[in-house]
């Protein structure tokens, strides 16, 4: 029904078993992971390997980052516990990372050799870990990818993986908060900036200087030119990997939207995915990226909403997995131990987001990719795939989203403006205010759908009335300060009022995620973010509720006796969200209001 993917290190296994511990590990999750991804591994260990023998592997290369295992591991056990995946039923890859030295666990024994090729940032200093940059060239001009792949491919062969993941910094440059404007602007890169240009040689001595005129001068150019540069990266990795039928997936960088991704980062999915890249690991993850790590707004849930509808708009052909946090022991936080409750609505959250093919509405999400699979329990995992299935089996029976449906142009991604990212942060802003947005349409694709469906639609792109006019009266535009529909200006709080009017759905408090099922029944889960109280709540629909009730584990929190024609109460736990099932006449609209019967409660 969905594929499983799980990264992992070699904590998890034992290599005085029979199976390696696969036997084991297998029964502890509970089922058996279509990919099982060993992200353990730092760029060293492929420059290091020369055949698989008695050779003790690293400790940066056995535990995560160097956390420490109970076991020493050699290259041939590592050949062994490769291949009893595969004789258990899963496949096989290899993930690198960027990094050369482990910040917190102080105790590999490798010395990276290449110091041309780490990657600096402003003020000429080396990035988080001493990460490379894999787009570099070595002293005597050759580039450290061509080198790279042969040292890739040697590894994959002899240990038998089934497929390569360019894990963190090694599709993207290390993040996640330099970009573009902050690195790399070493003289090497510059250098083949200005020759792929075709721009006279930037002779600036001092590295702030060099990047300072960038930045200031030449920012659209250099943007497009790691652009193409990570294509020619991927083209060369993905010929290699094809020519020898291994898959090539990628961590993405720093989960950032289409918009956003190409101009921090230089990264543009449609070509890479021409190039060859098959699949991406989006790091939507509230759970650490923000309660942990204090990143930016782009990794709050709403945000992370519109990065799947937009990657899955701009790329469809590429496939899309949510790289779920669980725990990491080097970052010092367990997201299914200490916030369950979040872990809890982001599943719902991401896995109902949907778009339109042209011809029918499809889920974004392929399947889940877990980051990472050690240190969790038998009722840990249990937890999580009882969420997982609950999800999945519910959109199973998808008929068509409720509430707003997203209007998605590229008219983002060909900007060359970091300020870009105010599209998505839009889109966020409506669905952290309570307008029920999880679905998507690109431009390519409305004409088919109008003929099918009638939706509401939202857009980011101010000129999509001028050349589709037959949409007005559907459309409400973004305009930043203000909102559009129907040739009329509505503040930012009237256009939300608006848009849940015309939706059909909205609450007295908090966030809706939904859509209706092939028996016409709403599917829904209600969000109470970022809120230490539970919450009485209203929810008002367009439709006339026949039945309505609350799913485990919390069947209590609905007031079945409190729906009156199209509203109903219910509770909301703190910072958590609860899933209805609600049982409507689709035959008859209806005036959306809250009843709001005194309950007693």
């Amino acid at each position: 029904m969905y594929k499983k993917i799980v990264c992992v290190d070699l904590r998890s296994f034992h290599n005085e078993s029979p199976s390696y511990g696969v036997e084991e590990y297998f029964h502890l999750l509970g089922f058996v992971p279509e990919i099982l991804c060993f992200l353990n591994v730092q760029v060293m260990f492929l420059f290091d390997f020369d055949k698989v023998d008695n050779t003790y592997l690293d400790p940066i290369c056995v535990g995560q980052n160097g956390t420490p295992c109970n076991q020493a591991w050699t290259r041939n056990q590592l050949y062994g516990l490769v291949n009893a995946v595969k004789r258990h039923g899963s496949k096989a890859y290899l993930g690198i990372l960027a990094n050369t030295i482990s910040p917190v666990w102080k105790n590999t024994g490798y010395c990276w050799p290449y110091r041309e090729v780490l990657q600096t940032m402003r003020g000429n200093q080396l990035m988080w870990g001493e990460a490379i940059n894999v787009l570099k060239r070595f002293h005597d001009g050759t580039y450290f990818e061509d080198l790279y792949i042969e040292k890739l491919m040697n590894v994959l062969r002899a240990f038998g993986f089934d497929g390569y993941v360019a894990g963190d910094g090694m599709l993207g440059l290390r993040g996640p908060r330099e970009t573009l404007a902050d690195t790399d602007f070493s003289k090497d890169m510059v250098s083949q900036f200005t020759s792929h240009t075709g721009l006279e040689d930037i002779a600036i001595e001092d590295y702030d200087a060099r990047a300072d005129y960038i930045t200031d001068n030449l920012m659209p150019q250099w943007i497009d030119f790691w652009c193409w540069r990570w294509a020619v990266h991927v083209r060369k990795v993905s010929a290699a990997l094809a020519a020898e039928e291994k898959d090539f997936m990628a961590i993405d960088a720093w989960s950032r939207n289409p918009e956003e991704i190409k101009t921090s980062f230089g990264i543009d999915y449609k070509r890479l995915h021409q190039c060859g890249l098959k699949a991406v690991f989006v790091q939507a993850r509230e759970t650490n990226k923000w309660r942990k790590h204090r990143e930016g707004e782009y990794v709050r849930e709403p945000n992370s909403i519109y990065t799947f509808l937009a990657h899955k708009a701009y790329e469809p052909g590429l496939k899309y997995y949510w790289a779920q946090a669980t725990v990491n022991v080097p970052e010092f936080w367990n997201t299914v131990q200490d916030l369950p409750n979040v872990a809890e609505r982001e599943t719902y959250g991401y896995l109902w987001t949907h778009y339109y093919d042209g011809r029918t509405w499809r889920p974004v999400n392929d399947g889940i990719c877990i980051i990472w699979g050690n240190d969790l329990t038998k009722e840990n995992w249990s937890w999580l795939k009882l969420r997982w299935d609950q999800a999945f089996h519910l959109s199973a029976s998808y008929l068509r989203p409720i509430g707003v449906t997203l209007l998605w142009s590229d008219h983002g991604v060909q900007e060359t403006d970091m300020e870009n990212k105010r599209y998505g942060s839009q889109i966020a802003s409506l669905i952290q205010n309570g307008v029920c947005i999880q679905s998507v349409v690109s431009e390519k694709h409305i004409d088919a759908l109008r003929e099918q469906e009638n939706h509401i639609y939202v857009t980011t792109d101010t000129t999509m009335i001028k050349r589709h006019p037959e949409l007005a009266s559907s459309t409400v535009i973004l305009h930043g300060e203000f909102m559009e529909w129907q040739h009329l200006r509505y503040g930012f709080c009237e256009g939300v009022h608006l848009l849940k009017k015309l939706g059909g759905i909205q609450t007295t408090k908090g966030r809706i995620m939904g859509f209706e099922n092939t028996q016409h029944e709403y599917v829904v889960s209600i969000e109470n973010p970022d809120n230490l109280f539970y919450e009485q709540i209203y929810l008002a629909l367009d439709r006339n509720i026949l039945e309505i009730h609350a799913l485990p584990p919390r069947e209590w929190f609905v007031l079945p006796h409190s729906a009156e024609e199209g509203s109903a109460a219910m509770s909301i736990p703190p910072d958590a969200s609860l899933q209805l099932m609600i049982g409507t006449d689709d035959s008859t609209k209806i005036d959306i209001q809250f009843r709001q019967k005194d309950l007693g409660v």
